[in-house]
């Protein structure tokens, strides 16, 4: 078996959800984008008339988002592409995947690799898959919990069945589905789990609409409870980052 394959198998789910936005959204624009998000155009607008007066001018003053608290126990995971934040426990680990993927064939990046349990075709393999934030649990070896965020443009998902993962082959199971509200904008989610090479994995996927697009963030564990708990707090502390 692959090392972690819980989080190998959420870097390959993600390709499928790419592919699933592509489905939903019934042509070739559903791909994943590495770019941020853009902010609302303002609605204040001016037009000059002849007689070089301005006319039409409105301005809708905007909502500032409501502060997210930080629970205890927990640190921010701020991912700048997407201009948003969520909590993470302080045990966990967090990637600088830019720096990463700058140092790939450095003796740092053969370092970070083996500190993570990975190879490091397997690292540049995750890192390839266009992620923009990782995050590793304390706990080592082949089902460590993890969780990872990208953004996916040019569909929509609906529902939980939509964020089921797929590895190797094998779709993931749908456990639960929801349709959270989070401070960021509507969201979809789906736990499931999967057997991967005779282990059961279990993960949940949080699709969250924002600015034209959908940002993915996705949760890995070898137990359901984990991954619901920290899903959990995803849920409650996914916000516009200050």
């Amino acid at each position: 078996m692959d090392r972690r394959p819980a989080l190998v198998s959420l870097a390959s789910s993600l390709a499928l959800v790419t592919a699933l936005a592509t489905a939903c959204s019934g042509g070739s624009g559903g791909t994943a984008t590495s770019t941020s998000s853009t902010s609302p155009v303002s609605s204040a607008t001016s037009t000059s008339s002849a007689g070089g007066t301005s006319a039409g001018s409105t301005t809708t003053p905007s909502t500032p988002a409501p502060a997210v608290a930080l629970p205890k126990g927990h640190q921010w995971l701020t991912v700048p592409s997407l201009r948003t934040r969520l909590a993470i426990p302080t045990t966990w680990k967090v990637l600088d995947v830019g720096t990463l993927r700058d140092q790939k064939g450095t003796p740092a990046y053969a370092k970070a690799a083996a500190d993570l349990g990975y190879t490091e075709a397997e690292l540049t393999s995750f890192l390839s898959s266009g992620a923009f934030a990782v995050a590793v649990g304390p706990t080592s070896g082949e089902t460590a919990p993890n969780l990872l965020i990208r953004a996916v443009g040019g569909g929509a998902f609906e529902d939980g069945d939509q964020l089921t993962s797929g590895s190797r082959g094998e779709t993931g199971t749908l456990d639960a589905q929801s349709k959270p509200q989070t401070a960021v904008g509507p969201g979809v989610r789906g736990d499931y789990h999967v057997n991967v090479d005779g282990t059961v994995l279990h993960g949940s996927q949080l699709a969250v609409t924002s600015q034209g697009q959908q940002d993915v963030v996705a949760v890995g564990a070898s137990d359901a409870a984990t991954v619901r708990r920290i899903m959990d707090v995803v849920v409650a502390t996914y916000s516009p980052a200050p």
